[in-house]
């Protein structure tokens, strides 16, 4: 079982001296030193990506071939090295156009490419106890009739846009597919399994649901979601006409998110899914996209029994993820990644963060030599403007790209711009790459606005912004813009973005005074309380309240908790600024155009946005 191995640590080093130190029983890399699979090449066209403004397109994640996993504990495409650092995605398939752009504009600056999304959403507002409202759901119910499931094929059709999306700038995906029943109805954000059974039983009852029927053990369950996959795998994207199952973008399908067996009752979380589940539920993925890679969705909670051994030795199944949550979550990385390597498959860190201080980041990305990670979790600009917020309690927030050290909004992180940098420096150097500046932006999406006193611009961000610019000029001078403000920064909550405008003097600087920065704060007193359901054995305060509640910063916080509607953090009052439609001044109108430029992090000016006019 070794052999394979062996031979790649034998194979020799690269060129430039970087030798494989470790066997494949111990920790193969040492990103802190430098060190590469001895058989990787890695490619210097990476770079071209930044040589451009808004070329955003990756030259690595580009190439035209399956990401394979040949057991060595590293990703390839061909022969090239496609490890990676990066960030989960969970509100991809979220929204419109604009916002999954963002993300995947950001993420294909990244040395290899990838993001995780998040599961599919099932429909139960249905039930008394549900959340999640058909409009938002890919699955909608079961058809008696049918003998099938209900699907939302508007919202199959904004997976099929972020897929198409993602295979133009050269970006991959792990997609999970169902989420873990949690245990409670108020641990249940966008719809799982439980909802399924739910819906296929005609069971109302959360609790009644989960403790009848086991979603690992039920046969009907077990075809029943069996329907789902081959529905997804089948379908032909409606925007590139890919049969999904043949497309290149997905690195890998996840059987699902944080896989946890319960007891009888459905009490107690500490077991991976059964290996018959996971073994059949691989293998039928398998037969319908044999050139993708397959990842154990299992998170057992359990580090000494983290996954079963027939599922390691299982060809089906070619990747293993663990999640790591808390600065003393990470000591047991080394053995995980161990063992998985032992069994010559390829390990994960799935989600990871909530650390109390950002350094430690930087150490974890120094001491880890898996073939992927992801920081959860990353959030887009927001249409209109500003960014999309989440809390996830004791003062940890979704992050921003490219990092703002200086927070003036509460429900922005404070270590966000070193969580940043440290992940996409790491996503570089876990290539044997230094890393090279970040991106220039392209160009913002300016519009105007009226507050209900007076009018002013705002824009939807450019990926990778640091801050903006201002430019103005007089009605017959649009083609003779002048900068009137320097420096803007937009990590400011949705819909918060309003600089106000002088029309009749568009030449004129504008003085804008910024908020006191909100002072740093440490991620400290985090637990994981989603798994703390009655007699669960998770170490849980005596009261444990699932109710969702408005201060992100007094809610109860759950890793890997989606962003439905009741989370995001879109803050436009009710007084908040009426975007106008656009102006074609006439001839003898008074007035000004105005424009917006993105200034990268490493201070390059990025294209200027399409001029608006405001009439005196």
């Amino acid at each position: 079982m070794m052999s394979n191995v062996l031979k790649r640590v034998q194979a020799g080093c690269l060129p430039w001296g970087f030798c494989l130190l470790g066997l494949a029983t111990s920790s193969a890399l040492n990103t802190a030193k430098g060190s590469l699979p001895a058989t990787a090449r890695v490619s210097s066209r990476l770079l071209e990506r930044h040589s451009s403004a808004a070329g955003f397109v990756s030259a690595l994640g580009s190439k035209s071939d399956f990401v394979s996993a040949p057991g060595d504990g590293h990703l390839y495409i061909n022969d090239t090295l496609f490890d990676f650092r990066s960030f989960n995605s969970p509100t991809i398939f979220e929204g419109g156009e604009f916002q999954g752009r963002d993300l995947i504009q950001t993420i294909s600056a990244f040395g290899s490419p990838v993001t995780r999304t998040y599961t599919l959403h099932v429909a139960n507002t249905m039930f008394t106890d549900g959340r999640e409202p058909p409009s938002s759901s890919h699955i909608l119910g079961w058809d008696d009739n049918a003998s099938d499931w209900i699907y939302n094929e508007t919202n199959w059709r904004k997976i099929d846009k972020i897929l198409d999306l993602s295979r133009q700038y050269g970006i991959r995906l792990i997609i999970p597919i169902i989420n873990q029943d949690y245990g409670t109805s108020g641990t249940n954000w966008v719809g799982n399994f439980n909802d399924l059974i739910r819906h296929r039983y005609g069971i109302e009852d959360y609790t009644v649901a989960n403790q009848a029927v086991d979603w690992f053990t039920d046969p009907e369950m077990i075809r029943s979601y069996k329907q789902i996959i081959a529905f997804f795998l089948n379908r032909i994207n409606t925007f590139n006409g890919i049969r999904i199952g043949n497309d290149e973008t997905v690195l890998a399908f996840e059987t699902g998110n944080e896989m946890n067996w319960g007891d009888k009752n459905q009490k107690i979380y500490k077991r991976a899914a059964p290996a018959s589940w996971t073994i059949e539920i691989a293998q039928h993925i398998k037969s319908l996209a044999p050139k993708t890679l397959v990842m154990d969705g299992s998170f057992s909670r359990n580090p000494s029994a983290a996954w079963n051994d027939e599922v390691l030795d299982s060809p089906f199944v070619d990747l293993f993820s663990y999640h790591f949550y808390g600065t003393g979550d990470t000591r047991f990385y080394k053995n995980l990644q161990d063992l998985v390597q032992l069994h010559e498959k390829t390990f994960i860190v799935g989600e990871h963060g909530f650390y109390e201080k950002a350094e430690t980041y930087e150490a974890f990305y120094k001491n880890i030599t898996c073939a992927g990670a992801f920081v959860w979790s990353l959030l887009p600009h927001s249409e209109k403007g500003g960014f999309l917020t989440h809390g996830e309690g004791h003062n940890i927030f979704a992050y921003h790209a490219p990092g703002f050290k200086n927070q003036t909004s509460k429900n922005f992180d404070t270590q966000e711009a070193e969580v940043i940098s440290s992940t996409y420096n790491a996503s570089y150097r876990i290539l044997g790459l230094e890393p090279p500046p970040k991106p220039v932006p392209g160009p913002p999406e300016a519009f105007l606005l009226n507050n209900g006193t007076t009018y002013g611009i705002s824009w939807r961000g450019s990926a990778w912004a640091q801050r903006y610019q201002i430019l103005g000029a007089g009605a017959k001078n649009k083609n003779n813009l002048r900068v009137i403000s320097k420096y803007i920064p937009d990590n400011v909550d949705a819909g918060q973005l309003f600089i106000p405008l002088k029309p009749n003097e568009p030449t004129k600087p504008i003085k804008i005074t910024l908020s006191r920065p909100v002072p740093k704060k440490l991620h400290t007193g985090w637990v994981d309380n989603k798994w703390c359901a009655p007699e669960s054995p998770a170490s849980c305060p005596k009261k444990s309240n699932f109710s969702r509640q408005d201060n992100p910063e007094d809610s109860i916080s759950y890793p890997g908790q989606p962003f439905d509607k009741g989370t995001i953090e879109d803050t436009q009052k009710l007084h908040s600024p009426v975007q106008l439609g656009a102006i074609v001044p006439e001839d003898s109108s008074s007035g000004g155009w105005f424009a917006v430029r993105a200034i990268s992090a490493d201070g390059v000016p990025g294209k200027i946005s399409k001029p608006v006019f405001l009439k005196t």
